[in-house]
């Protein structure tokens, strides 16, 4: 097990140890220690420039976020007992914890459901209040607030352009929220320009360095800090006009939010839940139980990629963005999309399905190029088994592998998969490579 001690005040960290990481939240490392890793240094400063001062509850859900980041990232899977599963014990000050201690296991259940790992939380007074905002005659440039009346998850990808692209065009007024790391801004920003109606920006940074030694990269928690950002800013939407709730939107495909094993080998390890229904339910419990005002809503759950791009309210401004989306899981290596990861491929079909043509050279244009690349060519065989059973094995067993889902949406939830996996059939065809 490691235990990841947690606080703002580098001076009130215990030192390194193996077994233990002294982590300083929302700020640089302490002077002269060596032994710190930090996360969220350039957070409070993006916080303040919202304008207005976000509630206690939602401050200690964007630190719970953060310091569930830092360990995703600082503990490596590799160094687990079995190479995957990651046990934690949080030592981590909330500036009301009163609040969340009867929430704590429910937040480790989702946890586990999300990420896999062994989650175990110690909530202590202390913790970050809501910073001060900065105010205009501060000379600062503040988040444009006023008349918005949503947020909706920007990240780059092809998803949460049509998302925005379909809120605009429905006169809804969003704040477009980022998890901006390093590559992935430029493209956000790219589409955000070429955007037309009424929205505001909000991108955030999480930043995590370790101290030493290297850092996980599989990231499986990513999804909570974006809903934390999220949440931050619809809290901010909701204090300059004011509503009972405001709709955050998830914009994901349903095929991909499922994300159902294409082979029953690649359960757990290959098959991600970030925006899995069970998952996006369980933090809405936790919302509703913490007074978090935020209603998330996926408007795509029963769309494919393709019927997303079919269907969007702005075809012409799609078609015309489209080589700015990224939709790679392996782009950040190379500087580009490799065209032949499940993502790739679901894009691929997706632009396939909707007729529209996208202008970009992948590392492979040819998907049939693949064929002969053994230590490469896995996503692709996964998915031509998946089409093959498709056939034979039964949609419903098959994607409540991926994780509960309710029983009113079932038959929806199977249609959108196997409408997904057709998608991706009379593409692969078209390739030759069926």
């Amino acid at each position: 097990m490691t235990h990841l001690v947690f606080h703002h005040n580098h001076q009130l960290l215990p030192p390194a140890r193996e077994g233990l990481l002294p982590v300083q939240l929302y700020g640089l490392s302490g002077q002269g220690r060596g032994d710190i890793s930090i996360i969220g240094n350039p957070v409070i400063d993006k916080v303040r420039r919202l304008g207005v001062r976000i509630p206690s509850q939602v401050m200690d859900f964007l630190t719970i976020a953060l310091a569930v980041t830092a360990a995703d990232t600082f503990v490596r899977r590799s160094d687990s007992e079995d190479g995957w599963t990651r046990q934690f014990a949080i030592q981590l000050p909330l500036h009301e914890p009163a609040r969340w201690v009867p929430l704590k296991k429910g937040l480790e259940r989702a946890l586990h459901f999300l990420s896999g790992d062994m989650w175990d939380f110690e909530f202590l007074e202390g913790g970050h209040p809501p910073p001060v905002p900065y105010r205009r005659r501060d000379r600062f440039q503040l988040v444009r607030l006023r008349g918005l009346d949503s947020v909706c998850l920007f990240s780059g990808g092809m998803d949460s352009a049509i998302g925005a692209i379909d809120l605009l065009a429905r006169g809804r007024a969003p704040l477009l929220v980022s998890h901006a790391y390093k590559g992935d801004k430029t493209h956000q920003e790219q589409i955000a320009q070429a955007l037309a109606g009424r929205y505001s920006r909000f991108e955030v940074n999480a930043d995590p360095h370790l101290y030493t030694g290297e850092t996980d990269i599989t990231m499986r928690t990513r999804s909570l800090n974006f809903l934390a950002f999220a949440a931050v800013g619809a809290c901010a939407v909701q204090a300059v006009s004011p509503q009972e709730e405001v709709d955050l939107f998830v914009p994901e495909n349903g095929f991909i939010s499922l994300n159902a094993p294409l082979t029953p080998r690649r359960i757990g390890t290959l098959s991600t839940r970030t925006t899995h229904p069970h998952f996006i339910d369980s933090i809405q419990r936790i919302f509703e139980a913490a007074e978090i005002p935020c209603q998330i809503i996926n408007p795509y759950q029963f769309k494919t990629k393709g019927q997303m791009s079919a269907d969007c309210q702005n075809r012409k401004l799609l078609a015309d963005i489209v080589d700015n989306t990224v939709s790679c899981s392996h782009w950040k290596r190379s500087n580009q999309q490799c065209g032949i990861c499940v993502p790739c491929i679901i894009r691929r079909a997706a632009l396939h399905a909707g007729g529209i043509t996208e202008g970009i050279e992948y590392t492979f244009n040819a998907v049939a190029d693949i064929l002969d690349e053994t230590d490469r060519r896995d996503d692709l065989l996964a998915l031509r088994i998946a089409i093959t059973q498709k056939a034979t094995r039964k949609p419903g067993p098959w994607i409540a592998d991926s994780g509960p889902l309710p029983a009113v949406d079932f038959e929806a939830y199977q249609k959108v998969f196997l409408d997904g996996l057709n998608e991706v059939e009379s593409f692969l065809n078209d390739e030759r490579v069926l």
